[in-house]
């Protein structure tokens, strides 16, 4: 598991995922305010995901399991989703990169 640290309190972002050797991936985060939610965009090789809301969650990828190599785990204090724009610049709200293993490990002691 591995802190993604660069977000800031910008609505809109733009970060390169590299801590998983041999992996790229190019991630987008916005904040919408009307309905004060974070959303999430996704692209590693061809595979493309956008518009996937950001929860409290141990894989909020999990549906995507059979078509990528990583996860991101998503850990909210104090049990509320993120919804104010700081959520993650104050770490109230802290993403994390799974690898493989990860995933696996979730699974497994998650999910079955």
């Amino acid at each position: 598991m591995l802190y993604i640290n660069k977000i800031t309190s910008a609505a809109s972002q733009q970060l390169t995922l590299t801590g998983i050797p041999g992996i790229q991936i190019a991630m987008t985060l916005r904040f919408m305010p009307r309905v004060q939610q974070w959303i999430m965009g996704l692209s590693y090789g061809t595979f493309s995901a956008q518009g996937i809301a950001v929860t409290g969650g141990l894989n909020i990828l999990r549906q995507y399991k059979n078509n990528i190599p990583f996860g991101i785990c998503c850990i909210c204090t104090g049990g509320l989703d993120p919804y104010q724009i700081d959520d993650f610049a104050n770490e109230r709200v802290n993403l994390y990169l799974l690898n493989a293993s990860d995933v696996q490990t979730i699974e497994t002691e998650w999910f079955t």
